[in-house]
C-alpha cells in the first residue's frame, strides 16, 4: 500500500503579520495623486485667466461665462463616451450645487431654505 503524503503547503496558514504593501501600486496611485493636482491647479490658472478675459470684454459676463461652460462641455461630450459625459455631467452638477449651498449656508444664511420646510410649503401649495 503506498504511504499518504501530508500536505505541508501553507495555503491554510492564516498570517498574523499584515500583508505587504504592493510598493509598484502605491507609487502609482501617488503618481497619479501628483499629476491631478498638477492639473487642477493648471486648469484652475486657465480659468481665471479667461475669466479675466470675459471681464474685460465690452460683452456681459453671463454670456462670457456661458459660451465657456458651453465649449467645455461641448468638448466633454465628443471626447467621451456618451455614458461616461452622463455620469460626469450629473456628477459635477451634483458637486457644484452641494458646494454653492454650502458657501450660502455660511456666508448667507437667508438664502437658504430648509429642505423639510420646502416640501412641506410644496405639499401645501398643491393640496
Amino acid at each position: 500500500m503506498p504511504k499518504v503524503r501530508k500536505n505541508k503547503s501553507k495555503d491554510n496558514v492564516v498570517p498574523f503579520n499584515k500583508p505587504k504593501v504592493d510598493k509598484v501600486a502605491e507609487e502609482k496611485r501617488e503618481l497619479r495623486q501628483s499629476e491631478q493636482d498638477r492639473l487642477n491647479a493648471v486648469i484652475k490658472e486657465k480659468c481665471s485667466e479667461i475669466l479675466e478675459i470675459i471681464d474685460l470684454s465690452q460683452i456681459e459676463k453671463q454670456w462670457g461665462l456661458y459660451a465657456f461652460l458651453f465649449h467645455c462641455k461641448q468638448i466633454t461630450a465628443f471626447d467621451l463616451h456618451p455614458s461616461e459625459y452622463v455620469r460626469l455631467n450629473d456628477t459635477t452638477n451634483k458637486e457644484i450645487i452641494k458646494n454653492q449651498r454650502e458657501y450660502l449656508e455660511e456666508y448667507f444664511p437667508e438664502f437658504v431654505r430648509d429642505d423639510a420646510n420646502t416640501e412641506e410649503n410644496t405639499k401645501k401649495v398643491l393640496h
